[in-house]
C-alpha cells in the first residue's frame, strides 16, 4: 500500500505545512476575501480544485449558500471557474447520498457539514480530508477518479465504501491518525446516507 497526494489540493496542503507559518485559520489564509454584505448566500463555505485531464489548468471551485437556502431547503451553490468563464451548480444537500454521489455533490456536502459544525474538524476541512482519501483509494485501485468536468458532475460512487476500505489500509499501515480521520468522515456521512 502506498499513500500519495499529488493533487492540486495536496500541493497546497504541502505548501502550507512547509512554510512554518504561525498557526492560522485555513480560511483566513486560503479563501478569497469578499465584501461583507450580511447576506448568508454570499458566505464562502469552502474552496477546492478540480484537475481536468483534458486541460493543463486546475479549475477553482467555491461552495456557498444559494440565494434560496433555508434550513429546510439546504441548497449549496458551487461555482467552478474555468478559463472561458464560470459555471454554477446547485446542490440540494437533502438529495445527496454518500453511497451514490458525484464528486461535486460531495464537495458541496463536505463544505455544508463544516459550516454546520458537523464536519471532520480538520484544519483544512472535510473536503480536503475526503480528497486525500479519494486520491489514495484511486491509487490503490478502490476508486475511480473524476478527471474530467463531466465525470466530476456525473460519476456516482460509494464514498462510504471507499473510506472504509482506506481505513483498513491505514490501520494495517500503522497510520492511525489517517484512520481516525476516516472515522470522522464516516460519522459525517452517517447523517446523509440513504438505503
Amino acid at each position: 500500500m502506498e499513500i500519495t497526494n499529488h493533487t492540486a489540493s495536496g500541493v497546497y496542503t504541502n505548501d502550507y505545512k512547509n512554510k512554518s507559518m504561525p498557526k492560522q485559520d485555513y480560511e483566513n489564509t486560503m479563501k478569497m476575501k469578499m465584501p461583507e454584505t450580511g447576506k448568508k448566500e454570499n458566505k464562502i463555505l469552502g474552496m477546492g480544485f478540480l484537475h481536468d485531464k483534458n486541460s493543463p489548468v486546475s479549475y477553482g471551485m467555491v461552495a456557498m449558500y444559494a440565494e434560496d437556502y433555508s434550513e429546510e431547503n439546504p441548497v449549496i451553490k458551487v461555482n467552478v471557474t474555468k478559463p472561458n468563464g464560470k459555471e454554477e451548480y446547485r446542490i440540494n444537500i437533502n438529495e445527496v447520498n454518500p453511497r451514490n454521489a458525484s464528486e461535486i455533490e460531495m464537495f458541496a456536502l463536505c463544505n455544508y457539514a463544516d459550516a454546520k459544525g458537523s464536519g471532520t474538524g480538520g484544519t483544512f476541512g472535510s473536503w480536503q480530508t475526503l480528497n486525500y482519501y479519494k486520491d489514495n483509494a484511486a491509487h490503490n485501485g478502490y476508486f475511480g477518479l473524476s478527471d474530467t468536468m463531466e465525470q466530476f458532475k456525473s460519476l456516482r460512487q460509494d464514498w462510504g465504501a471507499m473510506v472504509s476500505a482506506m481505513i483498513n489500509d491505514y490501520m494495517n499501515g500503522g497510520l492511525f491518525k489517517q484512520a481516525m480521520d476516516g472515522k470522522m468522515l464516516l460519522g459525517l456521512f452517517q447523517h446523509f446516507m440513504q438505503d
